[in-house]
């Protein structure tokens, strides 16, 4: 038996939990590298120095395991949510073989999915079909754009934060050190700034912001096409810059959700309100 859309929204939901967590890991060792080199630096035993090239690899190893196990369990967590807006939106009817294989691509487990079954996941009261998705678009969209900005914010803080760690360790060290030590320090530092503008500390904040932009844009065409009679065309096509438009960004900051969730409720309410 195929699974019902609530098991389907709940084994999404703690799929983009994992997804979220297993980022958090890939940041962890790309940050674990950074303070490693740049300790390097100052260590005088070659001991010291080999055992710390060994832990650097470790991190790196890991890193990079998790980024893939990231990018699977995400992927996945995206195809059920397309499905999801699909079958809940538009009431189309997907194969039981689909479902089945959807199921079975899962890396999380029944039970961490009833964990997140929430028959009211969505706030639509709308039967299924074109005014349904349009409102579960509009509220996805709400609710995405004001965590991607929030995100975005975060990322800038963490991103200044370390850069002022990083400012920090090389003035204490400049006073201490030969001048091979200083030169060394100085080519650490270049080098930890260019990690940090090329990974995804700043590419994120980045990437956020520039979600948070679209998904309002895509809210003021929904508008627009409640407007006009909700042409099955148009709404497609506001379906899949949605999909694009989240799929491109990075997982929102973990736990975020959860902080701001009773204010996002609160806004949310009062805009169906005005919209009667």
């Amino acid at each position: 038996m195929a699974i019902n859309q609530k098991q389907l929204v709940g084994l999404q939901r703690a799929e983009f939990a994992k997804a979220s967590r297993l980022r958090l890991h890939v940041l962890a060792a790309q940050l674990i590298i950074m303070l490693i080199s740049a300790w390097a630096v100052f260590s005088p035993s070659p001991d010291a120095a080999y055992f710390t090239a060994l832990a650097a690899a470790a991190a790196a190893v890991y890193g990079v395991a998790s980024w893939f196990e990231y990018r699977r369990s995400r992927a996945q967590a995206e195809r059920a949510r397309r499905a999801t807006l699909l079958m809940e939106g538009l009431g189309e009817d997907v194969s039981s073989t689909e479902l089945s294989e959807l199921e079975a691509a899962f890396s999380v487990t029944p039970a961490e999915g009833r964990q997140h079954e929430d028959e009211n996941y969505y706030a639509s009261l709308a039967q299924p079909g074109h005014k349904r998705l349009a409102e579960m678009l509009d509220e996805a969209s709400f609710f995405s754009c004001h965590l991607a900005a929030k995100s975005a914010r975060v990322a800038w803080i963490v991103f200044l934060l370390i850069l002022g760690c990083v400012l920090l360790i090389l003035f204490i060290a400049v006073p201490f050190g030969d001048n091979e030590q200083v030169q060394n320090a100085v080519r650490i530092f270049c080098a930890v700034l260019t990690l940090l503008v090329s990974i995804d500390v700043v590419g994120a904040a980045l990437e956020y912001s520039t979600a948070a932009h679209g998904l309002s844009n895509l809210r003021a065409r929904l508008e627009s096409i409640r407007a006009r009679g909700l042409p099955r065309a148009d709404l497609l096509l506001v379906l899949s810059d949605y999909n694009s438009t989240v799929e491109g960004a990075p997982m929102f900051v973990p736990g975020l959700y959860k902080v701001m969730r009773d204010r996002l409720n609160e806004l949310w309410a009062r805009h169906l309100e005005r919209l009667g």
